[in-house]
């Protein structure tokens, strides 16, 4: 059975300015419903407020009018008391009943409902243009988010592309100068020491040579650059590890590791040692880590070296034993200062990784 709610619209003319006052109601109060709370409104909430704004309002426009049901029953000046949902209050001569909108013919409910019907559509209207506009807003808000981290990208990957052009400018005519300056001897030992006292010597372990001054120019730059991508990298890392701790799923730990990973990977000496190219000279520490190097007498220079070490089965998960590689950086000044001999070992006590070094980076392994 259909139930129709109903507003009286009265015939005479000064009933059709008061209808018309109550319509203007109505759709102000749907605009301003709509404005303040449009993630919030739903279809039956407009029709509850109209009945409520109808029911407050009828004393105003009650005027007494005939109804006819579709049964035939007559009800002669009958004024509207209240609407509810399911039909309308009349008070008549003999008394007050309801007359439930099946009860009506459908014109008539019809008529009755225009006014309600209306501003219930222009309502839900307004709300889908609501919703359409707030998503164009999130739309362009999130473009706009990523051509200002494009734009830092781009300007953050041409100032460090600047700096290893200019370090590798200052690079070559340190070469050519190495090649007839007066030289001396660099020599030393790259060696480890375990928690428990015992040495490893790190054999067949590259020593490069490099200008400080040139090394100066691109430090700086890859320090930049791999603070910028940390703070690029963050958000990612925070977001796949509140996804894990919601649901802690092997995926989702995969997610997390791999974007920790990525993150991580600017505070590690592979990064850096990743653009220190074209040394000046070069030497290769033999199966005791000794190393021995011609290096000129005057100027300033750059010891760059990275060895890896495989420490073996270290703790066991799920009843498989797993290993781990430990890796080694040593990035320090290497100068002979007028001198025909010096010795520098490269060990735990001048890793990049250590704190109160000459290490010229610091990184996290």
């Amino acid at each position: 059975m259909t139930h129709y709610r109903v507003l009286a619209v009265p015939k005479a003319q000064s009933r059709s300015h008061e209808g018309a006052r109550v319509i203007a109601t109505l759709k102000s109060f749907f605009h301003c419903d709509l404005k303040n709370k449009s993630d919030r409104i739903r279809r039956v909430k407009h029709w509850q407020t109209a009945l409520a704004i109808l029911a407050a309002l009828s004393a105003s426009f009650a005027v007494a009018e005939d109804f006819k049901t579709v049964n035939g029953k007559e009800y002669r000046n009958a004024t509207v008391s209240r609407v509810e949902p399911d039909g309308i209050i009349l008070k008549t001569k003999s008394g007050i009943l309801k007359v439930y909108f099946s009860e009506l013919p459908r014109e008539v409910a019809d008529k009755w409902l225009a006014p309600v019907i209306a501003a219930e559509a222009a309502g839900e209207q307004k709300r889908v243009e609501a919703e359409k506009a707030a998503k164009r807003e999130r739309i362009e808000a999130e473009k706009a988010v990523e051509r200002q981290r494009t734009e830092k990208e781009n300007k953050a990957d041409a100032e460090l592309k600047r700096a290893v052009e200019q370090f590798q400018a200052a690079e070559q005519p340190a070469s050519q100068a190495y090649q007839s300056a007066a030289k001396g001897t660099l020599s030393g030992q790259a060696f480890v020491s375990s928690s428990g006292g015992e040495n490893f010597k790190l054999g067949a372990v590259q020593v490069g040579l490099f200008a400080r001054d040139a090394i100066n120019v691109l430090l700086p730059a890859l320090k930049l650059y791999a603070d910028f991508k940390v703070q690029e990298l963050s958000p990612p890392v925070d977001a796949a590890k509140a996804a894990m701790e919601q649901s802690d799923t092997a995926a989702r730990r995969d997610d997390y590791y791999k974007a920790l990973g990525n993150r991580e990977s600017y505070y590690s000496g592979s990064f850096y040692f990743g653009y220190l190219q074209s040394p000046i000279q070069t030497a290769e520490t033999d199966a005791k880590g000794k190393f021995v190097m011609n290096v000129p007498k005057q100027g300033l220079f750059v010891l760059a070296a990275k060895a890896q070490r495989y420490v073996g089965k270290i703790f066991i998960i799920a009843e498989v034993s797993v290993g781990r590689t430990e890796h080694y950086y040593w990035l320090q000044p290497g100068s002979l200062n007028g001198q025909q001999q010096l010795t520098q070992n490269l060990s735990n006590n001048n890793l990049t990784s250590a704190t109160g070094t000459p290490a010229l980076i610091v990184t996290q392994d």
